[in-house]
């Protein structure tokens, strides 16, 4: 790979299944990083205070696999073993152009089901022949301190999730943002909610808001309360994505009504400042990270199918 080419720096800690580089969409390629950019990002991190054990011991967790070591009913723990240098976790995209092509295939991302991180950019300045950094310091910040604040989580990545990604952006870039402007409105919220931190309960309450603002409209009566248009028009919807959404997956074999019903509660104790009661009133629901991971699941599918079918979403605001 050429010395001067723009690169931003995916921050998942990835397993890759499939052969690189791989071509994402035109002139954005996903592969290793090489030597050259590998020093540009921990050059990085050398300074920014993500990683206090770096600036200490001069490591990352990109450089790490973390193997379980104790694994009873009681008890897990993890040690951590350094890889080799060419066993290193560092992906890039490579890109030719301006930053506004990763910026909306970083938007895509947050519709797929492996949502990668381009949140640091590379720019090669071919005029001094050095490269300028693209960030957003609150987003990078909340992302790094999850990661720093339990054990690392690696996810695993093949060829059909990078097409996902690419298919992704191709109907973005083909929204008529003129005549649809509030998907374009909804696909903003997912990405402004990166700016919160990893653990706000504000989080749940903005993926509550972007599926209203999105496919409901104002009660006029009991009958047509905000919880009965959510799960009738889900219902409808999820027939026409490409993947339905498993509610047994999450849930076991509970109707998909009562489901949406104890959402809606756990949504108004978070809401009113109330303490979630998984043991009794939401026990449906199990734990606090299958509500959530299910709720940002039904927000992705939702956000990718509007971008197939926009006009149905404008008209299901009406019904």
């Amino acid at each position: 790979m050429l010395e001067n080419t723009s690169f931003a720096f995916v921050a998942n800690l990835v397993n890759v299944k499939c052969d690189l580089p791989f071509k994402v969409i035109e002139d954005c390629y996903f592969q290793k990083a090489n030597p050259i950019q590998i020093e540009q990002i921990k050059e990085y991190f050398r300074y920014s205070g993500y990683f206090p054990m770096f600036s200490s011991f001069n490591s990352s967790p990109y450089e790490f696999e973390y193997i379980e070591a104790i694994n009873t009913v009681n008890h897990k723990s993890f040690q951590s073993q350094p890889l080799e240098p060419q066993s290193w976790k560092y992906y890039v995209i490579n890109f030719s152009g301006n930053n506004s092509k990763i910026y909306d295939l970083s938007v895509a991302a947050n519709l797929t089901e492996v949502e990668l991180e381009f949140c640091l950019q590379f720019l090669y300045h071919e005029e001094i022949k050095h490269f300028g950094i693209q960030k957003k310091p609150t987003h990078i910040f909340n992302y790094f301190h999850e990661m720093n604040s339990s054990l690392p989580s690696t996810e695993s990545i093949d060829g059909i999730a990078l097409q996902d990604i690419g298919s992704v952006y191709q109907n973005y870039q083909q929204l008529d943002e003129i005549k649809y402007p509030d998907i374009k409105k909804a696909i903003n919220k997912l990405e402004e909610l990166k700016h919160l931190p990893h653990n706000s309960e504000f989080k749940i309450l903005g993926l509550f808001t972007i599926i209203e603002f999105l496919i409901t409209h104002k009660s006029i009566d009991a009958g047509d309360s905000i919880t009965r248009q959510v799960t009738n028009k889900i219902n409808l919807l999820s027939k026409r994505f490409s993947k339905e959404i498993n509610y047994s997956k999450f849930f076991g074999n509970i109707p998909e009504s009562t489901v949406w019903k104890k959402l809606y509660a756990y949504r108004s104790n978070i809401a009113h400042g109330g303490q979630p009661d998984f043991a009794k009133e939401l026990l449906v629901l199990k734990d606090d990270l299958t509500a959530k991971r299910f709720i940002k699941l039904v927000v992705k599918r939702l956000l990718q199918h509007s971008l197939i079918e926009p006009q149905l979403y404008t008209d299901l605001k009406e019904c």
